[in-house]
């Protein structure tokens, strides 16, 4: 950690790790429960050892300056499941890792290292259960890591956080829930021990690239109280928020694009069909010549779907309800930007051409 005299535990662990006869502590292969463990000391030994070189006064003492050790990340103990405690315990230096051993990384000592650094447990939703994980974020960093516990050598997942939408979660206490730019990645939901935790957290992923969302009930009272498509927003193909409002027409508008109607494309990503990002769709579509307005993938379904679409689906039903069952699926909206017919994925655009003409 950042509190940590670096140079002065530096060279206690190159004396540490000298060999014997430079006055270094006993390293070698060790066995537990007929497992072989390459390269490693005892816990208790090394409090010995720094009582009988000067380092320490007490094993109290002892266990301090191993833990210092422990969170320079120059040790770690040989499977990650303890602090330095001064038992019969296994420890190894980082460099002495067998090459088949050594850890993905980061680890959770290393990012720690960093100032300013936010780092703590909280429960995860998970697919039928909530269960405990450790969180890391680094000051400047747009990559949260998530770690089995604060011990572990190599992050679990990782998630950008450039572009993501992080908002208040009410379906538990303290609850935040993050929302990815790449959407094919499941929504995060971490839930902490107060509302201080939660909001310290929040302002984290906020300096990190994360973007404060509306909350459910505001989507909800948003749909409900809407009148037309004008008044959401989606992301362009680049990523851009747009406000649907530029596609109102005035008076003299309508008479200058008399004969015509706008098309927009959104890719829907509900049903994995398109799994290339964004740029390669672009370039893609300017193969075909196309020269309509294009936005980034999104959600038509479930609690994730894009406000405007919950707002067209409410509108008008489907034979399944308000769920699109599938791509192509198609919204007729009118020149006050309200939705007047829905059709199946099946309709093709050519059958649709009289139902435009007449709002024409």
């Amino acid at each position: 950690m950042c509190e940590i005299d670096r140079d002065k535990i530096e060279t206690i662990s190159l004396k540490l790790r000298a060999s014997t006869a430079d006055g270094g502590l006993t390293i070698k292969d060790r066995y537990y429960h007929l497992r072989k463990y390459h390269s490693c000391f005892v816990g208790s030994e090394a409090i010995d050892w720094f009582l009988a070189n000067g380092f320490a006064t007490t094993r109290q003492e002892g266990i301090q300056l191993g833990q210092q050790l422990l969170d320079a990340d120059l040790v770690h103990h040989v499977v990650d499941e303890h602090n330095f405690e001064d038992r019969e315990l296994f420890y190894r230096f980082r460099q002495d890792d067998p090459p088949h051993l050594s850890p993905a990384g980061p680890s959770v000592a290393s990012l720690k290292q960093d100032c300013g650094t936010k780092f703590g447990s909280a429960q995860k939703k998970g697919l039928l259960k909530w269960y405990q994980a450790f969180f890391v974020l680094r000051p400047g960093d747009e990559t949260l890591y998530e770690f089995r516990t604060d011990l572990h050598s190599t992050p679990t997942k990782k998630y950008p956080l450039k572009e993501a939408t992080v908002k208040l979660d009410q379906s538990t206490k303290f609850c935040l829930s993050l929302t990815f730019a790449d959407i094919q990645r499941s929504d995060l939901r971490l839930a902490f021990t107060s509302d201080e935790e939660q909001l310290s957290w929040l302002k984290a992923f906020e300096k990190s690239g994360a973007v404060t969302g509306q909350t459910e009930e505001e989507v909800e009272d948003q749909v409900k109280n809407a009148e037309s498509i004008f008044e959401f927003s989606a992301k362009d193909i680049d990523g851009n928020e747009v406000s649907l409002e530029k596609y109102g027409l005035n008076t003299e508008e309508l008479h200058a694009a008399c004969g015509t109607a706008r098309h927009l494309c959104c890719t829907w990503s509900s049903y994995s069909r398109e799994p290339d990002p964004e740029p390669v769709i672009k370039k893609f579509a300017a193969g075909y010549g196309v020269q309509f307005d294009m936005f980034s993938k999104i959600n038509v379904n479930g609690a994730n779907a894009l406000p405007l679409y919950k707002y067209l689906k409410s509108r008008l039903k489907g034979t399944l309800g308000s769920f699109i069952k599938w791509n192509f699926g198609k919204f007729l909206c009118n020149r006050d930007g309200k939705p007047v017919k829905r059709y199946a994925p099946s309709v093709q655009p050519l059958d649709i051409a009289k139902d435009i003409e007449a709002l024409l």
